[in-house]
């Protein structure tokens, strides 16, 4: 019987692994290809070659695409936060007519297509006298990544226990207070997860931005998708390469972030 539960075990192992070594080989291949010294989209068949890392960094307009998805990046984050977990307290904390209804209306974003909520939110920002600008893309994107902000800060709150915010009540202290010095540090870590997604979904967001921005306001995957389409180059596969790094910087500093208040909580029970 054990041994049936062990090489079954080793066989989904062995599944999984090999499942993960085909996702991950389009990467590494994008990876590969870009530290090659020839014109053409072709593995390095030689020496490794930096010249189109070279040529992507010496770009006003390749470096302005990263720094401009930075930005939007931030504002995504920053809208998506205060949006989703204050929707989520409302939703998870107070009783109210409609609060079904509003938990659906923010789930729609996840459901209606890119394309759509980009071609949609163009006239809008157009009326308003925001196209053109890194807030106009901060909005849409962090509209995108609204919906599961709030549902990670949603199933953090129920599952957190209101009888410690109604003890901090009892006590004299504020809604706000109370939230801010009893619910918030102990939803923290979804918090912080929240952020992470909204940053990887608008960091790699191409469609939303394909209607929203110029020019001046491109993203780094709105400048990859001509030159992906027209001209292509190991120059691509360079700029992909540092879309992932950013990614996972953004993932690792949340990271860091949750193992650091970790660490602080259990230097602080200990002080206890």
């Amino acid at each position: 019987m054990r041994r049936r539960l062990s090489v079954s075990r080793l066989t989904g192992n062995i599944f999984g692994l090999g499942t993960l070594l085909l996702l991950l080989w389009p990467l590494a291949y994008a990876v590969w290809i870009s530290f090659t010294p020839s014109e053409l989209l072709e593995p390095p068949r030689g020496e490794l070659s930096l010249r189109w890392y070279r040529r992507f960094f010496n770009s006003p307009q390749w470096t302005a695409g990263v720094w401009n998805s930075l930005e939007v990046a931030g504002l995504a984050v920053a809208g998506s936060l205060i949006g989703g977990t204050g929707l989520a307290v409302a939703v998870t904390r107070h009783h109210f007519r409609g609060r079904r209804l509003l938990s659906g209306a923010v789930m729609l974003p996840l459901f209606v297509p890119s394309v759509v909520l980009g071609m949609g939110l163009l006239p809008w920002v157009r009326f308003l006298g925001f196209w053109g600008s890194l807030w106009s893309l901060g909005a849409g994107h962090a509209l995108w990544s609204l919906p599961v902000v709030f549902l990670v800060v949603r199933s953090a709150l129920e599952e957190l226990d209101p009888a410690l915010e109604e003890a901090a009540r009892g006590l004299g202290a504020s809604p706000f207070l109370t939230f801010r010095r009893v619910t918030l540090p102990l939803i923290m870590p979804a918090v912080l997860s929240g952020a992470a997604m909204g940053f990887v979904l608008s960091l790699n967001e191409f469609m939303i931005a394909l209607f929203l921005a110029t020019p001046d306001t491109e993203t780094l995957p709105k400048v990859i998708w001509p030159n992906l389409r027209y001209t292509l180059t190991p120059l691509v596969a360079a700029a992909s390469c540092v879309t992932m790094l950013l990614t996972l910087a953004g993932l690792a500093l949340t990271s860091s972030l949750l193992r650091m208040e970790r660490f602080v909580d259990r230097l602080l029970s200990r002080g206890k």
